[in-house]
């Protein structure tokens, strides 16, 4: 029999938890971008929206991706894996998240009185379960995998929109940029990160991703890394740490000394992980980590007690029993 941490492990990998915060923080930060006030209410609705769309996003790219991640040595623990749960069951579970989702909007978002969202809230959300599900089913098999990586993006930045929409005022500034910020986040964890991470695996199975289609090779177990590739990070890395520095620049908000704290260290962790010429979970953790943090120290200062409480929760609780984590601070500290 099962023992409880083995199947809360199960569990774990199943739903993906780890990546749980970068979902959930995403309509709570489209919600922050508009007004600093969220009843309960409407703060308990927008993170059960974001976690059945987490689910379906994760259950139905691991059911898409399942030939692929059975030769995967990362994820051969994976329940879908290693059978103990069935690809049609997971296939429900995921589907049955999309309704599930539209009725939560409906029972606790949209029917809370203080703040009536906006009716384009439903199309927004609705737009980010398409692009998920396109991304899902041709992520890997597109000529042009860029294109693909895109429409996975502009879906996560969609349920960005969802949460300011349903607060029933006008997109700001702050909103736009964020959505600007998460399209080239996603641009930069799918199409470098994590093509990246499974390179050797993606070449060997034929699959395309952005890495490889801009020359990112493995040549005599050493990764090596095109110009076009290099090119395409610096790119993006730059551009993703001029929005909030440019976005500070041209206000005067609260939060500015912690956003430019970690602008300045996401930047040192690139330039250590180029300099040492080093890999790993630890080194893509902490950059990861980093850039996730920023759009979070731009609105968190921004908001009443209560909804910063969500926000911060919703960021660092699924950090906590990822073990990724834990090889990112020994990193930073200079560990082994």
């Amino acid at each position: 029999m099962m023992s409880i941490k083995a199947l809360l492990w199960d569990l774990y990998h199943f739903s993906r938890f780890s990546a749980l915060g970068a979902t959930a923080t995403l309509p709570l930060l489209g919600a922050g971008s508009v007004t600093a006030h969220l009843t309960p209410r409407r703060a308990t609705g927008l993170l059960a929206v974001a976690s059945a769309f987490h689910l379906f996003a994760y259950l139905h790219n691991d059911i898409c991706d399942l030939d692929l991640d059975r030769t995967q040595p990362r994820r051969r623990h994976y329940p879908l894996v290693r059978g103990a749960v069935e690809p049609e069951l997971a296939l429900g579970l995921a589907l049955a998240c999309v309704p599930l989702a539209f009725a939560l909007h409906t029972r606790l978002v949209a029917a809370d009185a203080c703040s009536p969202a906006r009716g384009d809230a439903r199309i927004s959300l609705a737009a980010a379960f398409g692009a998920m599900a396109i991304y899902n089913r041709w992520g890997k098999a597109c000529p042009f995998p860029p294109l693909t990586d895109l429409v996975q993006a502009l879906g996560w930045a969609a349920l960005l929109r969802y949460g300011a929409l349903t607060m029933g005022r006008a997109l700001t500034t702050l909103t736009c940029l964020l959505m600007v910020y998460e399209t080239l986040l996603i641009l930069m964890v799918n199409g470098v990160h994590g093509a990246l991470r499974d390179l050797e695996n993606d070449a060997a199975r034929g699959a395309r991703t952005t890495a490889l289609f801009l020359g990112a090779r493995m040549e005599e177990g050493r990764l090596r890394l095109s110009r076009a590739l290099l090119l395409y990070i610096v790119t993006l890395q730059a551009a993703l740490l001029a929005l909030p520095l440019w976005y500070l620049a041209t206000r005067s908000g609260k939060g500015a000394g912690g956003v430019v704290a970690l602008a300045a260290g996401t930047a040192l962790t690139l330039a250590r992980l180029a300099r040492g010429g080093q890999a790993g979970d630890g080194p893509g953790m902490a950059h990861l980590v980093l850039l996730l943090s920023i759009p979070i120290a731009l609105v968190a200062p921004r908001l009443a007690p209560l909804p910063r409480l969500a926000l911060l929760a919703a960021h660092l609780l699924p950090l906590l029993p990822n073990g990724a984590t834990y090889a990112a601070l020994r990193w930073l500290l200079g560990m082994r």
